[in-house]
């Protein structure tokens, strides 16, 4: 009977690392796939942690969860081995045409909106790479890095495929970033990303708190009902700046525009953050809910503990201005709009 043989520490790291290739892991289960005890593996991985090869995404008193630090996927979010192979193909073979046709790299937002608009023309060929909302728009389960280029194969195309990306890397070749992403927003069901690109960020460009208003009090009416977590922050957001921004005082009233542009993208962060995981847990095997819930809490519910904070700050502000301090003038609409966010905040 052949004696097996003793792994080497070099053997044993490898394998960890191998083993987290296809997304993040608990240790115990770590610990199983390369056969070799709890505290070995622990001893292993806080040495990769030094190196920054792995991250601890997860620590509680019941799990410890541990990603690669090159994991290709947003968050380290437990996508299957296929959504993430097959996504990351597209995008490399993207990238590698759009080099091919233009000479140069696409950007990175570019590159995404690309694939899902090769996605949305593609008809069912391509419908198994799920497209998720994400901070700038529409996107793909992974962000793309050129350095990993060949540790994926290549898609293989069809002549249709082929022909509809060649056009699309025509129309962006040569544009903005913010063109790529209005191309995106004008898309059925975009209008939320649509009025902020295009109305809310030129108000907050030109200071222009009439525009930056009639956008906001814009936003609460296309808000999409299923950010719950994100609603109590947008409504008291809402109803504070639909006061800041009417104030008599201008030197005052401009101090405050920096305030709410501020918070506004704290806000879009956690919104939009939002968006993705509703969108992704879509995707999620059962075996992998509980820690893909648990990676969605523990990202989510800091950032909104302390946004909340800060916004409730700021309405204790609202709340000690005069009602002579403030100039309301709106059309009905907007006065409606006012009426029952104001009828909410007395509610709560």
């Amino acid at each position: 009977m052949t004696e097996k043989t003793k792994k080497t520490p070099e053997e044993i790291r490898n394998e960890i690392l191998a083993q987290l290739k296809d997304g993040p892991k608990t240790i115990a289960e770590i610990s199983e796939a390369v056969n070799s005890n709890w505290l070995t593996v622990e001893k292993f991985m806080n040495e990769l942690k030094t190196e920054e090869k792995v991250i601890e995404i997860i620590t509680t008193a019941k799990m410890k969860v541990y990603g690669r630090t090159d994991d290709l996927a947003y968050y380290g979010i437990p996508f299957s081995k296929k959504i993430r192979d097959k996504s990351a193909s597209l995008l490399f073979t993207i990238a590698e045409q759009w080099k091919k046709e233009t000479g140069i790299s696409p950007a990175r937002t570019i590159l995404q909106k690309v694939a899902v608009e090769l996605i949305d023309t593609s008809d069912k060929e391509l419908s198994d790479i799920p497209v998720f909302r994400f901070h700038y728009g529409q996107t793909l389960a992974v962000r793309y890095e050129e350095s990993q280029i060949y540790t994926h194969t290549p898609l293989v195309l069809t002549h249709n495929q082929k022909e509809a990306l060649s056009k699309i890397i025509t129309e962006y070749n040569g544009k903005t970033t913010k063109y790529a992403k209005l191309r995106q927003y004008r898309k059925e069901g975009m209008e939320f990303y649509l009025e902020k690109e295009e109305n809310l960020l030129k108000g907050f460009s030109d200071n222009d708190s009439k525009k930056i208003e009639d956008s906001l009090l814009k936003l609460s009416t296309l808000y999409p009902i299923e950010l719950k977590s994100s609603f109590p922050l947008f409504d008291k957001f809402i109803y504070c700046t639909t006061t800041l921004l009417n104030l008599k005082d201008p030197e005052l009233k401009k101090e405050y525009l920096n305030k709410i542009k501020e918070r506004f993208y704290l806000l879009w962060d956690i919104m939009t953050t939002e968006y993705f995981f509703n969108d992704a847990e879509k995707c999620i095997l059962p075996d992998k809910k509980e820690l893909f819930n648990q990676i969605k809490l523990n990202l989510l519910n800091p950032k909104i503990s302390n946004l909340l904070s800060i916004i409730e700050d700021l309405e204790s502000e609202v709340n000690s201005i005069k009602p002579e301090e403030i100039q309301v003038l709106m059309d009905e609409e907007s006065l409606e709009i006012r009426k029952i966010l104001a009828e909410g905040a007395e509610a709560e």
